[in-house]
């Protein structure tokens, strides 16, 4: 919308920037929805192409894949009649990772995590995995996947610690009410 607004002002932005006139023409620019789609998509064309120039690594890998295969793997679904209650419960435990305040999609490997919700929704639905140090197959190390089930169950905390301080006050939706309660904590923490 800025660059609209500024190729309707029929000036040369950087000559009158350069120029220090700050008192642009009072142009309305109005784009149309589908103009804004169509800009909006061109725009992320252009990204992709300057990432994919720059070999910027643009694909995503998620655990849930690596969660269906793990549990094949591990044989749970000739295995058990509890099989589709685990994968319910494993993929509810990677849509938790995505509210984790450990952040932890952005910090551990999707190995990791798909093997921590498998073990995880195995022990709350009361699957039998193997007996042997199964998730050294899935390249896990004991530390990392105790490090991530017990930050998946933190988050039930998190939540429950979130709406108590909330309370019925209304989660800011704007940046500028975001801003509000960001001082409004710092005045607080300050004794202010």
């Amino acid at each position: 919308m800025t660059f609209e607004y500024l190729s309707a002002l029929g000036h040369d932005y950087a000559a009158v920037a350069a120029a220090g006139n700050t008192k642009l023409d009072n142009v309305t620019a109005c784009l149309t929805e589908g103009q804004y789609e169509s800009d909006r998509d061109r725009l992320y064309q252009l990204e992709s192409q300057i990432l994919r120039v720059l070999a910027f690594q643009t694909q995503v890998a998620l655990p849930y894949a690596l969660c269906i295969n793990y549990m094949q793997t591990l044989d749970v679904f000739a295995s058990s009649s509890s099989a589709s209650l685990l994968a319910k419960r494993a993929f509810a435990h990677l849509n938790t990772a995505l509210l984790s305040p450990q952040l932890l999609l952005l910090t551990h490997q999707p190995p990791i995590l798909a093997t921590a919700a498998i073990y995880l929704a195995a022990k709350e639905v009361g699957v039998k995995l193997p007996e042997v140090e199964w998730w050294e197959v899935f390249d896990v190390d004991r530390e990392s996947l105790g490090f991530v089930v017990v930050a998946l169950q933190s988050v039930d905390g998190f939540a429950v610690h979130e709406q108590q301080e909330w309370g019925k006050r209304k989660v800011p939706l704007t940046v500028e009410g975001l801003r509000s309660v960001m001082e409004r904590r710092a005045m607080l923490e300050a004794g202010e």
